[in-house]
């Protein structure tokens, strides 16, 4: 989870502990990382060289180019989209969905009861249970709703 500085909008300290508590009730372990520094850090610290990673639509992988770090690593990447108006290929145009090691995406929301929704993984790719050993999804502040609407 990448917590936000800005004005955007800001939840309490106390907050975003009950939402980490919540979330590790449900088994879902949570990082707060505050700057692109730490987020790169996570990554190569957290992913091993030489895997599979789906890459999500997530203007945070995209900006600070989480890509270009996985390329160095000698990760077979796939994603659909590359933070501009270029889409490249989603995990549903391969013949044979990838099954990624690891899958890097937003949050569409994250509630208090700590209920997620992300919807951009691969249909084709869940309907084949080509699910991912591991899921690093980032949530900013902006992500945060009290419940689904």
């Amino acid at each position: 989870m990448m917590a936000e500085t800005d004005k955007k909008k800001r939840i309490s300290k106390e907050t975003l502990q009950d939402l980490r508590s919540v979330l590790e009730m449900n088994g879902i372990k949570t990082v707060v990382l505050n700057t692109g520094k730490e987020v790169k850090d996570f990554i190569n610290k957290n992913i091993p060289d030489e895997c599979i990673v789906g890459l999500g639509d997530s203007i945070t992988t995209c900006r600070l180019k989480i890509r270009n770090i996985l390329a160095g690593k000698g990760s077979k990447i796939f994603y659909s989209w590359d933070g501009s108006e270029n889409y490249n290929r989603s995990l549903d145009t391969f013949d044979m969905p990838p099954r990624p090691d690891y899958y890097l995406s937003r949050v569409n929301v994250i509630t208090g009861a700590g209920e997620i929704m992300m919807k951009d993984y691969s249909k084709e790719a869940a309907r084949a249970g080509l699910f991912p050993r591991q899921i690093f999804a980032f949530a900013g502040l902006n992500r945060y709703s009290e419940k689904f609407e």
